[in-house]
């Protein structure tokens, strides 16, 4: 596990203008590391897998050091960084003496100053800037969630107050960070930060029903959570976030999303009408995106006169790779439909139902039907809740028996007496059924079209 001097840099990691030799290179089935800055960027949460897999140690961490020095790191916040790769049967000095070394070696070739240089206009360019088409490769789309987020993108979650925005980005968040499949859509499991700028008592609420639901140890959910907007422009702040981030990172790999709900909280008292302000919002949302090689997902709310679009600024939309609009459905449902998928095709409209499930809700998918759905009374809502409880929180497939469901309504109506509580059951769930919410079959209630 030890690299004796930088010579063994060079033979290992020659940079891109460097052709040497093959029999310069030991005869172990190995080939030298092309660490080529202007390529694909790394993907450090793989190279991090990679080397813990205790195979070809060396290799991984490699591109891993070459990439942090070529990202501005300092010596001793990689060798922090590479401390959580330190291999069983060995110290994390030992892992610092040898990282030490990489670092020197990258240094001396020139790493550091391809990605800092102080005078851009006489420094050589960091990346080739041509490629004939034919030489380009065509890669499918990348998938976060099949066919629904790809990665590494800019994702703009939309909708109007109150129609559940930040309840369908926890859907996903948890989905990625417990790795649990969204609505049956494979997923690629892997820490999840978001910046709440509010809901810091719900959030976790509603995660503990979310885990509730899905079976999950909320303790194992790797989520984190801000106590507070980040000041995206603020160069500071964001630099206090990021070393955050790299210390989870640490442990438990590099983030595959992060959120930021919402825009106009994140905003530090600039205009999102200015293009200008937005651009410098979009700005650090795309180096968040490009320095972790993740999703980056921005909670937005539509224009009052333009449900149907983000507010603000229309250099919001221009930035995005993905653009997904979160509309209400009537009392219970709210509905998801992808406008712009950038590389990939757009998905299909998606519809969802709240279930109450203790100690907040979860959303259920259903089949989606564009219908609207009709209001309630305060008794209708009461025994359409409790129709949900009964039935498990299943409602979107089960069913319920009248003797099953009386003792849920009973326990939550105010009633007088069993006489009161009969009538106004009876009542509510005849209206339930003449507005298509339910439907019943001898004494076995189920939901109705209109319901979904």
């Amino acid at each position: 596990m030890v690299v004796k001097n930088i010579d063994e840099w060079v033979r290992w990691l020659p940079t891109p203008d460097m052709k040497l030799p093959e029999d310069q290179f030991p005869n172990n089935g190995i080939t030298p590391l092309k660490v080529d800055l202007g390529s694909q960027p790394l993907d450090r949460y793989a190279a991090s897998q990679a080397a813990m897999s205790g195979n070809h140690w060396h290799e991984h961490m490699l591109r891993q050091v070459g990439s942090w020095v070529a990202k501005g790191n300092t010596d001793e916040e990689i060798k922090v960084l590479a401390a959580a790769q330190t291999l069983p049967g060995y110290t994390i000095e030992q892992t610092a003496v040898d990282v030490q070394k990489m670092i020197d070696g990258a240094r001396s070739k020139g790493f550091d100053k391809q990605s800092n240089s102080s005078d851009p206009k006489s420094a050589p360019p960091p990346r080739q800037i041509l490629t004939m088409i034919g030489d380009i490769e065509i890669k499918d789309p990348d998938y976060l969630v099949d066919g629904t987020i790809e990665t590494p993108s800019l994702i703009g979650l939309i909708g109007p107050s109150g129609s559940g925005k930040t309840f369908v980005a926890l859907d996903i968040a948890m989905s990625i960070a417990t790795g649990t499949p969204y609505h049956s859509m494979e997923v690629k499991a892997g820490p999840v930060i978001m910046s709440a700028g509010e809901g810091h008592t719900g959030i976790p609420r509603r995660v503990q029903a979310w885990c509730a639901h899905h079976g999950q140890n909320i303790t194992h959910a790797n989520l984190a959570l801000t106590s507070r907007a980040v000041n995206l422009f603020d160069e500071g702040y964001v630099s206090a976030f990021c070393k955050e981030v790299d210390t989870i990172a640490q442990t438990k790999g590099a983030p595959r999303l992060i959120i930021i709900d919402t825009v106009a909280r994140h905003m530090g008292g600039l205009d999102e009408n200015n293009a200008k302000d937005m651009g410098e919002l979009i700005r650090t949302a795309d180096k968040l995106k490009d320095d972790y090689q993740c999703a980056v997902m921005l909670v937005h709310h539509t224009g009052h006169a333009h449900p149907d679009r983000a507010r603000g600024s229309t250099a919001f939309k221009g930035a995005l790779d993905t653009e997904i609009i979160v509309s209400p459905l009537g009392d219970h449902d709210l509905t998801t439909k992808c406008e712009k998928q950038k590389d990939g095709t757009p998905f299909e409209l998606r519809q969802f139902v709240k279930v109450s499930v203790e100690p907040s809700i979860i959303l259920q998918q259903i089949e989606a039907t564009k219908k609207v759905g009709t209001s309630l009374t305060d008794n209708e809502r009461l025994t359409f809740d409790t129709f949900k409880e009964a039935t498990n929180g299943n409602v979107a497939s089960g069913s319920v028996s009248l003797q099953e469901w009386r003792p849920f309504f009973n326990k939550r109506h105010t009633g007088d007496n069993d006489k009161s509580k009969a009538t106004a059951f009876l009542r509510a769930r005849s209206a339930l059924a003449n507005k298509g919410l339910l439907t019943v079959k001898d004494d076995i209630y189920r939901l109705g079209d209109k319901a979904t």
